[in-house]
C-alpha cells in the first residue's frame, strides 16, 4: 500500500488530509500544534515521529516559504531524511525561488518533485474540491496523482517546475484585483441607491460579466460580515509580495497589482495581521462613507 505524510495541517492542510484519510491511504501526519495532530491522530492518521522518512509520498501544506526551508532544507531536514525514489508535493505558496531550490534539493536527493501549490480555499479543501496546479515531470505526476485526486476535484499540469508556484501566484493575483474592483464596485452601488443583496443577486447571476468565483464564494461572506479568518491578511501581503518578486523577475508590473497590494497593505496595518482577508472590503466603504454589509 503506498503510505503518505502530510505536514502542515492548518486551515488547508487539515482538510486535505481527512480527504486522504476518506480515501483509504495510509497517513502519517505532521505540525508543530499537538493538537491539531491529535484530531487527524483521532480520525485515523498516525502521529509522525522523529528519525527517516519512509512514506512513498510527502505533502506540505506550509504558510510561507521560510517554513518549506526551514522544514526540508538542511543537515536533518526533511529531505535528508527522505528515501531516494520517494515523491515531494509542496502544496504551499512560495517564491520562485524557493520553489526552483526545493526542485534541486529533490534531484539531487533522487526524490520525485511536485511544485502543487492549489486553489479553491479552506472550504474547498475540507470538501476536496481543491485545483492542484501542477509543475512537473510527467514521472513525479503520475507517482502522486491519486493522493491528488483524493483531495481535489482537478489537477492541471501546466509544465515543469516552477510552472504550478507561478500560476499559484498568478491566479493569487487575479483574486486579490476582484476582491477590491469588488469592494469599490459594491461602495459605488450603495452610494447610487442600489439595494445592495439585488445587486449582489445580480452580480452572482450566471450570464452577468461580473459574475466569477470571487463573486459566489467571496460576496456571500461579506454581506453576512464575515471577513473569513481561514485566510488572514497577513497571508495576503505576503503573497502579494512573492507576486511583486515575480513580476520584477519577468520585468513587467501590473499597476492593477500594486493598487491591490496597497489597498491590502493599508487594510493590514488597520485592521491586524490576523483578520479575515475580506476585512481588505472596508477600505472601501470607510472612503465611500457607506456599508455593503446587508441589511437584513
Amino acid at each position: 500500500m503506498t503510505t503518505t505524510r502530510m505536514i502542515g495541517l492548518g486551515s488547508m492542510g487539515a482538510g486535505m488530509a481527512r480527504n486522504l484519510l476518506a480515501g483509504g491511504f495510509a497517513l502519517t501526519v505532521d505540525d508543530l500544534a499537538p493538537d491539531r495532530v491529535a484530531a487527524l491522530a483521532a480520525a485515523g492518521a498516525t502521529a509522525a515521529t522523529p528519525g527517516p522518512v519512509t512514506e512513498d509520498v510527502v505533502i506540505l501544506s506550509l504558510p510561507a516559504p521560510q517554513h518549506v526551508e526551514a522544514v526540508c532544507l538542511g543537515a536533518d531536514g526533511l529531505l535528508a531524511r527522505m528515501q531516494a525514489g520517494a515523491a515531494l508535493v509542496n502544496a504551499s505558496t512560495v517564491d520562485l525561488a524557493m520553489a526552483r531550490q526545493l526542485g534541486e534539493a529533490c534531484a539531487e536527493r533522487g526524490v520525485l518533485y511536485v511544485d502543487g501549490p492549489v486553489t479553491g480555499a479552506a472550504d474547498g479543501a475540507a470538501a476536496g474540491a481543491l485545483i492542484f496546479m501542477c509543475g512537473a515531470s510527467e514521472e513525479a505526476l503520475a507517482a502522486v496523482r491519486p493522493q491528488l485526486e483524493a483531495m481535489g476535484e482537478d489537477v492541471v499540469h501546466l509544465g515543469p517546475a516552477p510552472a504550478g508556484t507561478a500560476s499559484k501566484l498568478l491566479t493569487n493575483m487575479l483574486w486579490f484585483i476582484h476582491v477590491t474592483a469588488l469592494s469599490d464596485s459594491l461602495s459605488l452601488a450603495a452610494r447610487c441607491g442600489v439595494d445592495i443583496d439585488r445587486y449582489a443577486a445580480l452580480v452572482q447571476g450566471g450570464n452577468c460579466a461580473a459574475n466569477s468565483w470571487v463573486a459566489r464564494h467571496d460576496l456571500p461572506n461579506i454581506l453576512a460580515d464575515d471577513d473569513d479568518p481561514s485566510f488572514t491578511l497577513a497571508l495576503c501581503v505576503k503573497d502579494l509580495r512573492l507576486i511583486g518578486e515575480l513580476e520584477s523577475e519577468v520585468g513587467y508590473a501590473s499597476d492593477l497589482t500594486a493598487a491591490a497590494r496597497a489597498r491590502f497593505a493599508e487594510a493590514l496595518e488597520r485592521f491586524g495581521p490576523e483578520t479575515g482577508e475580506l476585512a481588505v472590503t472596508r477600505i472601501a466603504e470607510t472612503a465611500a462613507a457607506t456599508s455593503i454589509r446587508s441589511r437584513r
